[in-house]
């Protein structure tokens, strides 16, 4: 049955600026049906560019939230195919944000992974996590060698996924080198990201991005993000659940995203996160609507400065200090001052945030490079599915990962670094010797000079910008994976602010805190667990329903050509939209309403002549860059809607009306030249209210004082990450 039914609203005029639309109070029973959150499971997530981690706490009934000890926040560690041999490294509470695809999307579900028609959301598929082939096994000695077991292998199970460090481990298989399309992909997370810094990055994923699709893969590129996911909460479940954390404990997620990411890209990356926690049943999810139950949005940043301020005794009230997260991928640099209250929040953004590609995985970039160049006309090395391009994965791998860039010295470069090469001829030009590559140790410093100088130019400007608007700067605290590089990264910043502070006059002192690779998942645990004094509540997004309203009842409707609905005969204008919730500029303060929207509701006959009686208000919303010409009563396409989307629906039922018997059909009416209109129909009246709950939409469906429908949508992302 076409889609025929239609809503009005009881309005008499359109209100005047700053006023509401809708004064009718919520009944007060209905204010809030759960109970308040006591026992539950805290899990954050900190997504990243290059590396991805997940902490988490318990929290008991009843516990005060001023003051979580550090001892209770635990990281998910355990990561398949972590080939550190450090058991003691804080690396080992990360893990890759990197994904590899098979060339069918027939392993999705076997694994369980999201299907390409699962919403919005985009999907994955996955290539062999095997143990690496032996390439010194001459290929002509035996029947069946090592070399050709593990091939047979990789063909057989090149219908899976490899994601973090199995993918580490697949790229140097030789077999994934001869087959182009079996490219690994990495920093994804900067799809998100439309700013100019990370234009060449997304345009070097397009070409794999666009292949996948191709080959039916994944249906959007949103779906890489939804697929890693998946495979980082299942890890993080089984772990879990080995700890002793089952599914009765209730669940609160916590989601860093990046400070400057746009209210779109929070909605997309809430979305990602909703598919992949309903496909390893994580409870409280809501694929229809994207919803998450109890999810706390906070900037990685101000999850950081959480982690900081609660455990290093450097970092003052009232200091200023420059937070220098340093990544595989990005490096950000964020300057805040801290309240003088209690608990210690940041007060303010002093500047506007800073950064750049200067993360420690643009060394791993270098190097592949450096190794490339010296070995592509060693051809000779090159046996049975071995290539130049396996063969230095496996160095990327064993050597330069492990026993290179993490313990590299800036300040003692002298000789050469060996590295092994199994099969390779002594040439002294090249310097290979002793079946060793050598390459001179100042080589691989100029690998760190420009990340270096990099990182240290976008804190000074965070600096320099600071004391211009009248700021004075105490403080550098220096997080992310990079961060544990002592010996380089540590050493060169703290030489830089030496010669800074004595060119400027100032003490500016460095401080990077323990644990530095989880700041921003810890942190986040401590943020939901005291969300007391966090940022303003302030609608950063519009929310609405879409509606279809009699014609000519709105002066917005003025111009529009209605169309004639067959049933009643009456006109109408489709797609209109009710902005109940709006965004608020700059400083003013949002504050808690309740809204109530009457709706007049009209279905027909459906097959056999039963009342088909079911209607859906779809919930939308508009990118927050547009929302300011978010309308009320102009339709959805008009201009001063654009970008709105849909992100969740109320779907009320009133197929019961049809057992009880006591609704009467409709006779067709007659218009003003008293010829009949319409067909006889049914007509149900009743009302959706809608409020603004913490970070939710609570939505209720009430026909003649009874709530036949409710549902409660998460929109975290309508307001600044942090907010209570």
């Amino acid at each position: 049955m076409a889609d025929s039914r239609e809503s009005t609203a009881t309005l008499g005029r359109t209100p005047g600026a700053g006023e509401s639309r809708y004064s009718t109070p919520l009944p007060n029973p209905r204010v809030d049906d759960e109970e308040e959150l006591g026992k539950r499971l805290i899990i954050a997530i900190d997504f990243g560019t290059t590396y991805s981690c997940v902490s988490y706490a318990a929290i008991q009934k009843g516990e005060r939230p001023e003051y979580l000890m550090r001892d209770r926040i635990e990281s998910i560690e355990n990561y398949p195919n972590d080939q550190d041999p450090d058991a003691a490294s804080p690396m080992k509470k990360q893990v890759p944000t990197e994904l590899m695809y098979p060339k069918t999307a027939d392993f999705r579900a076997k694994e369980g992974l999201p299907d390409l028609n699962d919403g919005d959301e985009p999907q994955e598929d996955e290539v062999p996590g095997l143990d690496d082939a032996d390439g010194d096994i001459d290929m002509a000695e035996a029947d069946k060698t090592v070399q050709q077991y593990m091939e047979e292998l990789l063909l057989d199970s090149s219908a899976t996924l490899s994601w973090g460090y199995s993918v580490h481990e697949s790229q140097s298989l030789p077999k994934l080198h001869s087959d182009p399309s079996n490219k690994p992909l990495a920093r994804f997370k900067l799809l998100l990201d439309t700013s100019p810094m990370t234009e060449e990055v997304r345009h070097n994923l397009k070409e794999t991005v666009e292949s996948l699709q191709k080959r039916k893969i994944i249906k959007k590129p949103l779906q890489l993000i939804a697929d890693f996911l998946t495979c980082l909460l299942r890890h993080t479940k089984e772990e879990l659940a080995d700890q002793g954390y089952d599914d009765s404990w209730p669940l609160e997620i916590v989601l860093c995203v990046p400070a400057i990411w746009t209210q779109k890209a929070c909605r997309d990356m809430q979305s990602a996160l909703a598919v992949a926690m309903e496909k390893t049943s994580f409870k409280g999810v809501d694929i229809q609507n994207n919803s998450i139950e109890n999810l706390f949005i906070v900037s990685e940043p101000e999850a950081a400065a959480a982690y900081v301020l609660a455990w290093s005794p450097d970092v003052q009230p009232g200091d200023t200090f420059v937070l220098l997260d340093a990544g595989g991928g990005t490096v950000d640099a964020n300057t805040y001052t801290i309240s003088n209250t209690t608990p210690l929040r940041l007060t303010h953004k002093v500047v506007e945030p800073g950064g750049g590609l200067f993360g420690s995985s643009y060394l791993d970039e270098g190097f592949r490079k450096l190794l490339k160049e010296r070995l592509q006309d060693e051809l000779y090395l090159e046996r049975g599915a071995d290539t130049i391009d396996s063969i230095v994965e496996k160095i990327m791998m064993e050597t330069f990962e492990y026993k290179v860039k993490r313990s590299f010295d800036y300040y003692r470069v002298k000789g050469l670094k060996r590295i092994p090469v199994q099969g390779l001829l002594d040439n002294d030009e090249k310097l290979f010797r002793d079946g060793c590559l050598h390459v001179p140790m100042q080589n691989i410093k100029a690998l760190f000079d420009p990340l270096l100088q990099g990182i240290v130019s976008v804190m000074d400007n965070q600096i320099l910008k600071a004391t211009s608007k009248g700021s004075r700067v105490e403080k550098v605290v220096l997080i992310g994976g990079f961060a544990s590089s002592e010996k380089t990264l540590v050493k060169y910043i703290e030489n830089h602010l030496d010669k800074f502070n004595a060119e400027n006059y100032c003490r500016i002192k460095l401080v990077k805190p323990r644990h530095a690779t989880t700041a921003v998942a810890s942190g986040a645990v401590l943020r939901a667990f005291n969300k007391e004094s966090g940022p303003k509540r302030l609608a950063r997004s519009s929310y609405g329903i879409l509606r279809t309203e009699p014609f000519g009842e709105c002066e917005e409707h003025d111009g529009l050509h209605p169309y004639y609905n067959p049933y009643d005969g009456q006109p109408y204008i489709k797609d209109t939209v009710d902005w109940i919730l709006k965004l608020v500029r700059a400083n003013s303060p949002f504050h808690d309403y309740s809204l109530v929207v009457k709706l007049l509701t009209k279905t027909w006959e459906g097959i056999g002549g039963a009342p088909c009686l079911e209607k859906v208000l779809r919930l939308r919303t508009s990118d927050p860059l547009l929302a300011s010409a978010a309308t009320d009563l102009y339709r959805a396409p008009d201009v001063r809607n654009t970008g709105a989307e849909k992100v969740g629906e109320i779907v009320a039922d009133f197929t019961f009306l049809r057992e009880q018997g006591g609704l009467l059909p409709t006779e067709p009416g007659t218009n003003s030249k008293g010829k009949p209109v319409g067909k006889r129909h049914y007509k149900v009246e009743y009302k959706i209210e809608i409020e603004v709950v913490d970070r939710d939409l609570k939505c209720y469906a009430i026909y003649k004082g009874d709530v036949v429908k409710k549902c409660r949508i998460n929109i975290a992302s309508a307001f600044r990450p942090g907010v209570k």
